[in-house]
């Protein structure tokens, strides 16, 4: 039979240290395993190995028959897992949440919604679907990534200290739901922990993991029937049963119960039940039940002894658990980067208040056009006093490229934010990895997150574009700029003709190089591990360069913020349309050479470090 989850010889190191070294394990369907070991040990970097998250120097992990490394999409469509701290995003409701995950694992709408509440039911947090997960205490958030786990229904599930913070009553219940999953349904468990109570009654087979080496695996019955030297004896008269042990060289241990228990010392049991049956009636004789503890605490004496009955007992395991579904692996879910990408639009809604931002450059972009045409009302008042020879009429065009002057680099500003938290604020909630457990990969993930900032900064640019637009239209007009003498003359100083074109063609400029801040933000999202820090990094890779701007001369044109308003400066596109529309006869656009290529430059860089930096990033 086809193991469900086998990991073979296992290498790993974080630094120039190893960490785990040569780990295997072999699970079969409808086994609960128990992955045992001390804080440190290497449990959790085992289980991310065996998920993906890490790459290791060394061996091979297969999930079902497949090779989870050379296909990780189709092992991680096969397992469900919870790693250390559960992450979700605290603004959302617990649905919310588990219905984004179950809509990236590839479900319809209506079915990821159903399978959100079939786990909620089934992890006791009915009455909390509709709360912000900010709400929940500890033990909630802990159901809550069990819940997250058990979405898609996996036939691999790994679950890394799935106890903590839970009550009494939520580790009776979680034992029950995995022995129930184990049983009925043929899900192979994996179940690490350091606290050996939790598992005891709960697993058929365990591995006991020590400084990143395997010291012992296998079936728990054979381990146990291999250290159970203690036997419990009991027999009338009580006190006859002892001092003939002891004259046979085996000292009793009293018990409560009246037995007492008996180390043999290598002695047949039988021999011994024998000669006591001849003269006593026995009650018991029985081997002594090996707690956990035992096993764990012994586990260095056995190392090679699992060579010789593991994998008889594996095959025996193997035959008492239920048959893998004869469909065969399911086939991972289609289109993962469009997954991908729907799943960072949604994580953008489900952020409340969020993609208000966007307002703030088309709201301060009007607010620059209603300036402008009250700074041309006050001027054609004063030259109607004769305070002034001339003023020019206003122009729609005009007030148009100058509301985008004021509005782009505060768009810019909220890109970069939108992006530098892209990246960052997943890995400081542990969002990440939740994202990564389902059928994706990380450049999926990565082209997921740099379609949804692109798809935020063509909204936001068309956004200042349309409300500049509408506002200047309903304001002044898309006519010619005329001049206003006190005599009453009129003089064209721009021909709409010449300016609307001008003023659309900057606008359409505009688009690239705000691509361009999204990926050079989106690179630092990838550095950092703080959002704070994420966007800190982001302005100073933006703006850091406009240090050598002397330096470069001719050559400035490269700098990023050479086609961008930054309110201190303008070489753009918009700079050159503002001087066509005010009918500057000298319009000089200085740097329209690299217009293309220098954004562009910046955006293909900044997509690569990005991928470079999360593909090196650790996911906790």
């Amino acid at each position: 039979m086809t193991p469900a989850l086998e990991l073979r010889d296992l290498h790993f190191a974080y630094g120039r240290g190893a960490s785990i070294r040569g780990v295997s394990l072999t699970l079969h369907a409808g086994d609960c395993y128990g992955f045992l070991g001390h804080n440190g040990a290497g449990k959790t970097t085992v289980m991310r190995l065996a998920l993906g998250l890490l790459r290791p120097r060394r061996g091979s992990v297969r999930v079902l028959g497949i090779d989870a490394l050379a296909e990780p999409r189709a092992a991680k469509a096969q397992c469900g897992a919870l790693i250390e701290r559960p992450g979700f995003h605290l603004q959302a409701t617990a649905r919310e949440n588990l219905v984004a995950l179950a809509r990236l694992q590839g479900m319809p709408r209506a079915l990821a919604g159903a399978e959100a509440e079939r786990v909620l039911a089934r992890t006791g947090l009915v009455a909390a679907t509709h709360r912000a997960v900010g709400t929940f205490s500890m033990g909630m958030r802990q159901r809550l990534g069990i819940a997250q786990a058990l979405l898609g229904r996996p036939r691999v599930l790994l679950l890394d200290e799935p106890t903590n913070g839970l009550d009494p009553e939520g580790v009776a219940d979680l034992k029950r739901l995995l022995r129930d999953l184990a049983r009925d349904d043929g899900v192979a468990v994996l179940v690490s922990s350091h606290q050996l109570a939790e598992l005891d009654g709960l697993c058929n087979r365990i591995g006991v993991l020590r400084e990143g080496q395997m010291l012992v695996e296998g079936d728990l019955a054979a381990l146990r029937a291999q250290l159970s030297t203690r036997h419990v004896i009991a027999g009338e008269p009580r006190a006859r049963v002892r001092d003939r042990l002891r004259e046979l060289g085996l000292p009793a241990e009293e018990r409560g119960d009246g037995a007492c228990t008996v180390d043999l010392a290598g002695r047949a049991p039988g021999a011994v039940a024998r000669a006591l049956a001849a003269e006593f009636d026995l009650s018991a004789f029985a081997p002594e039940p090996v707690a956990l503890e035992t096993i764990y605490r012994q586990a260095a004496s056995l190392r090679g002894d699992d060579g010789r009955d593991g994998a008889a007992a594996r095959a025996a395991a193997a035959a008492a658990t239920p048959a893998l579904r004869a469909a065969g692996p399911a086939e991972p879910p289609p289109f993962p980067r469009w997954r991908a990408f729907r799943h960072e639009l949604t994580i953008l809604r489900l952020q409340r208040g969020t993609l208000a931002l966007l307002l703030l450059p088309a709201a301060f972009a009007c607010w620059r056009v209603v300036g402008y045409r009250d700074t041309v009302a006050a001027a054609l008042a004063r030259v109607q006093k004769g305070e002034l020879f001339s003023a020019d009429a206003g122009s729609g065009w005009l007030a148009l490229v100058q509301a985008l002057q004021a509005g782009a680099p505060l768009l810019a500003l909220v890109l970069a934010w939108f992006a530098s938290q892209s990246i960052a604020v997943d890995l400081a909630g542990d969002t990440l990895r939740n994202t990564l457990l389902r059928a994706t990969t990380r450049f999926d993930v990565l082209l997921g997150k740099a379609l949804a900032v692109g798809a935020v900064a063509l909204a936001g640019g068309a956004l200042l574009v349309a409300s500049a637009a509408a506002t200047a239209g309903a304001l002044l007009g898309f006519g010619d700029l005329d001049e206003v003498t006190r005599t009453g003359g009129r003089q064209t100083l721009a021909v709409a003709a010449d300016a609307g074109p001008a003023v659309l063609d900057a606008a359409r400029a505009l688009l690239l190089p705000l691509a361009a801040v999204t990926a050079v933000a989106l690179a630092m999202s990838a550095l950092a591990r703080r959002p704070a820090r994420a966007l800190a990094l982001a302005l100073c890779a933006l703006l850091l360069p406009e240090l050598f701007r002397d330096g470069l001369r001719n050559d400035a044109g490269w700098l990023l913020t050479s086609h961008l308003p930054t309110g201190l400066r303008d070489d753009s596109a918009l700079a050159y349309a503002s001087a066509v529309a005010r009918g500057a006869a000298d319009a000089l656009w200085r740097f329209e050479a690299q217009a293309t290529l220098a954004p562009l430059a910046w955006l293909i860089a900044g997509l690569l470090l990005a991928g470079w930096l999360l593909r090196r990033q650790r996911v906790a």
